[in-house]
């Protein structure tokens, strides 16, 4: 996995790693909601094996994520576990964490 340097840096990524990944991704559609403490609110759409990010809106997702930005990050580098991060509370996740757990294996 690459070396982000900060959160903007991965989200700006994820239409890359996505596209790089788009045959492992065929078929599994979903959209999420990543929301920071920080105060950041992003969708993230897949489908079709492509990824869009765009500011979050109102409407319904089948997965919602939300936690510190520095949480984020140091799960998306590897130094924290999304299994620790969730059973020690630093990252919550509401909706379907199957289909939030088939997109992080498949990128």
């Amino acid at each position: 996995m690459k070396a982000y340097d900060n959160l903007d840096d991965f989200i700006a990524d994820m239409p890359a790693l996505a596209e790089r990944a788009r045959g492992r991704l065929q078929g599994h559609d979903g959209r999420f909601r990543l929301e920071t403490k920080e105060g950041r609110r992003l969708n993230l759409t897949l489908q079709n094996g492509a990824l869009t990010v765009a500011p979050a809106d109102d409407s319904p997702v089948d997965c919602s994520v939300k936690a510190a930005e520095s949480d984020l990050l140091a799960v998306v580098q590897g130094k924290l576990s999304p299994a620790k991060a969730l059973l020690f509370g630093k990252l919550r996740v509401q909706g379907s964490p199957a289909k939030l757990w088939e997109l992080i294996r498949l990128l």
